[in-house]
């Protein structure tokens, strides 16, 4: 069975589910399980950004990655202001640390297959790197955001698309009007 190591652009993901379907969320735990199926996993990168002064939401949500399993690389997003005295906040480093971690982990064989979850052309260069080791590279992401200079430097691509309804998080069936019969019932809706 060949070793699978997946890299999780975590910001990218975010902001292409939405834009996807809006309020989709995905479920990172299936995300890994679909993505790993059929190979020996062996580790799953996320990578992102959080504000000076996160939420406890935000908060909670790297601290769970991290229970689940995931290695979890997160960078301060950088101010900076714009030639008009705008205010600018920027993701800063999070590709560079996901291309850093692909090529390091290549250079010690300690995948066969590597998966990135992302649409950016960034990874181009770093997957000709790996690919050199005679490793191969899976890119799978949104068919709306995904380069094309992905599709040709990766050995293989899929789509989000096709699997986003067995990796999202379930939202529970409308409530009807039955329920009123037990007034005691609490339903618990995760949002």
């Amino acid at each position: 069975m060949h070793k699978l190591m997946i890299f999780i652009d975590g910001s990218n993901l975010y902001h292409e589910t939405d834009r996807f379907r809006r309020g989709t969320r995905i479920d990172f735990e299936k995300l890994r399980q679909a993505l790993a199926q059929g190979y020996d996993l062996v580790r799953t990168f996320y990578y992102a950004s959080r504000p000076a002064n996160p939420t406890s939401e935000q908060e909670g949500f790297f601290k769970k990655m991290g229970y689940l399993g995931f290695k979890t690389r997160i960078k301060p997003l950088r101010e900076s202001y714009d030639t008009n005295g705008r205010r600018e906040v920027r993701e800063k480093g999070v590709d560079v640390a996901l291309a850093t971690d692909l090529v390091a982990n290549g250079m010690r064989r300690a995948f066969d297959w590597a998966i990135i979850v992302s649409g950016d052309q960034d990874y181009c260069e770093a997957i000709e790197h790996v690919q050199s080791q005679g490793l191969r590279i899976q890119v799978t992401f949104f068919r709306h955001a995904m380069a094309d200079e992905l599709k040709l430097n990766a050995d293989r691509f899929t789509y989000l698309d096709d699997i986003v309804e067995k990796i999202t998080i379930s939202r529970p069936a409308p409530v009807d009007q039955s329920s009123a019969l037990y007034p005691n019932q609490v339903d618990r809706v995760d949002r």
